[in-house]
């Protein structure tokens, strides 16, 4: 279950975590042992002082170079601030070079990073720290935590909103005291603030910013962005992408499975509204959850895909994309900002509304819906431009979007304010 592992002890033995303590229980016997979760946090780091212009970031549990901290760390280092910025990340040695110069890595969920989080004036995650707190971390008076998570107008429900992520109690636990050590939240949008209230238990301080990593759309270096991603894929700055991106099931397997990626491509060629000229290649990115094995089986399947899965940040995947599709990401609701075509294919829908549940039919998007093969092929061969972007201007207007291309330079002005001593400007919507 997200960021909290079940005991690794005998089935003998149940473990749950309740008012700050695990428990540890003798199945079918009244036998219990209790251990303070967050004694030996207090014990180790509590009287450590606490550097306000430290900065500790983390993207997704430790994963690359991305996703809004990636967007907001750029400008803290070009604000020519002293600002001492360490990201917590996987695989730091073998990741050093994907980093600028100016930050510093340590390694996800050791020791070493439990002592930044604990001497830091600032959190800058978008994620819960569920792992940490699941370690003993306390949020000390003077650090304050800044939340971006990486949805956006996303469809599947999320934290206290999804029923199977909460079923566990220990995890929600950890998760509803993350959510409550959060100072502020950046929005994108009327909608996602709504969600956030809903799913994060209330939610305390949000900020309707915009997501720092969706500027991007709104910037003037795409065609830089899409010859470095040409560059990692081996393919021509000619060739057009259609990047597809299955999301992570709780439970089976992705819908990646069984689609056909030879009729795709070949509607692709043969489709007039995409454009039948030029060579279409299909790149697969898979959730960095993702079941190594089904992962493997896929690749091997279909030889002559482009597996970006290791590729750091998605965002420049698709600023490269022509065309994008997914089953659930959110990361198409962040695509729809370019313009560009946008697919759902959706095979296992009921099944997936079951286990996660959405917070708006899908119908509500602006993109194609296909639930087989043979209606995904339809969709791209006979794909309404028009139509589409209507639909996507309807849908920003609807979601009361505040995307403008300047959520990185709003985020980086608050984190300097708190290092500062400071809050949110007079002028910025508390909502």
């Amino acid at each position: 279950m997200t960021g909290v592992q079940t005991c690794a002890l005998p089935i003998f033995i149940d473990y749950t975590i309740e008012d700050d303590v695990r428990i540890y229980r003798l199945k079918r016997t009244p036998f219990c042992v209790r251990r303070p979760l967050t004694k030996a946090f207090l014990a180790r780091y509590g009287d450590l002082a606490i550097k306000p212009d430290k900065i500790v970031i983390d993207n997704y549990m430790g994963q690359g170079y991305g996703c809004n901290p990636k967007y907001v760390a750029e400008h803290l280092l070009q604000s020519g601030g002293a600002y001492e910025l360490v990201w917590a990340v996987k695989d730091a040695a073998g990741k050093k070079a994907c980093f600028p110069e100016g930050i510093r890595l340590v390694e996800y969920g050791t020791g070493e990073a439990m002592y930044e989080y604990a001497t830091a004036g600032v959190w800058l995650c978008n994620y819960h720290l569920i792992a940490y707190f699941n370690k003993g971390l306390v949020k000390k008076p003077g650090q304050t935590y800044i939340q971006m998570w990486h949805g956006s107008f996303g469809i599947k429900k999320i934290e206290n909103d999804c029923a199977i992520l909460t079923e566990n109690k220990s995890w929600a636990y950890l998760a509803r005291k993350n959510a409550e050590s959060t100072d502020y939240w950046i929005s994108n949008s009327g909608f996602e603030t709504a969600v956030y209230r809903s799913a994060f238990w209330g939610a305390g301080a949000i900020l309707e910013y915009g997501h720092p990593r969706n500027d991007v759309f709104f910037g003037e270096d795409a065609g830089k962005i899409r010859r470095r991603v040409s560059r990692y894929l081996g393919i021509s700055d000619a060739e057009k992408v259609f990047l597809y991106v299955p999301t992570f099931r709780e439970r089976g397997r992705s819908s990646a499975a069984g689609l056909d990626l030879t009729l795709v491509e070949e509607a692709l060629r043969r489709s007039e509204a995409l454009g039948k000229e030029g060579a279409w290649r299909i790149v697969v990115r898979f959730h960095p959850r993702m079941d190594a094995a089904e992962k493997e089986a896929f690749f091997g399947k279909w030889k002559g895909v482009k597996d970006a899965t290791a590729y750091p940040d998605i965002q420049e995947l698709l600023v490269r994309a022509d065309a994008a599709m997914t089953d659930y990401s959110s990361c198409l609701f962040d695509f729809l900002l370019s313009g560009r075509p946008g697919f759902l294919y959706v095979p296992d829908r009921g099944e997936y509304d079951e286990e996660r549940g959405f917070y708006y039919r899908l119908e509500e998007s602006p993109f194609p819906i296909a639930e087989t093969d043979q209606a995904l092929l339809n969709n791209i061969l006979f794909f309404d431009r028009q139509t589409y972007r209507s639909r996507v201007e309807h849908f920003l207007q609807e979601r009361e979007s505040k995307e403008d291309g300047r959520a990185a330079e709003r985020t980086a002005s608050l984190v300097i304010r708190v290092t500062e001593g400071k809050e949110y400007e007079s002028n910025d919507q508390i909502v």
